[in-house]
């Protein structure tokens, strides 16, 4: 059942956001790779990528509150996860530093012993815009606690495109 779950979960989200979309409501989609270390004993630095996208519910002047859904996938870990993220557009630069903290599922597709369980990250980052609609997601940095590896700490380093809406 959880497998499933975890399967299904890009589906439900983009449900979600979509059925809530406003004229008003700014949405993006992004894609990103770079190296994930999954937190389990002697597992290096591997590649990974990471897709997802965001609603923006809320701005207050440079202020930008949202809400995130994504999906990491490496050879050493899986995970969907999801939450509240907070940017801050800078009003001479094109640029946009933002926090989250994501909450979900991940799993180890290497280590049998470790299946889905509860996984939380916290999120660091930077975007800069390049064309009208299109930022260049400069890096994305995420360190997180999965249940699955004993406390073990994932951490993340990606860059690539978000496609805003």
């Amino acid at each position: 059942m959880t497998k499933r779950l975890f399967q299904l979960l890009p589906l439900i989200l983009l449900a979600i956001v979509t059925t809530n979309l406003r004229a008003q409501a700014r949405f993006a989609i992004y894609g990103t790779a770079g190296a994930e270390q999954s937190g389990l004993p002697y597992n290096p630095w591997k590649l990974a990528g990471t897709f997802g996208l965001y609603i923006q519910i809320f701005e207050l002047g440079p202020v930008y509150i949202s809400a995130d859904g994504r999906g990491d996938i490496s050879s050493q870990i899986h995970s969907g996860l999801a939450g509240p993220r907070l940017a801050i557009k800078l009003p001479v630069l094109p640029i946009k530093p933002y926090g989250e903290i994501l909450f979900g599922v991940a799993s180890y597709p290497q280590s049998p012993q470790y299946s889905n369980d509860f996984a939380y990250r916290y999120v660091l980052g930077l975007d800069s815009t390049i064309l009208p609609h299109i930022d260049w997601r400069v890096v994305d940095f995420s360190y997180g606690i999965n249940n699955s590896a004993n406390g073990g700490h994932a951490e993340t380093i990606t860059s690539g495109l978000v496609i805003r809406f």
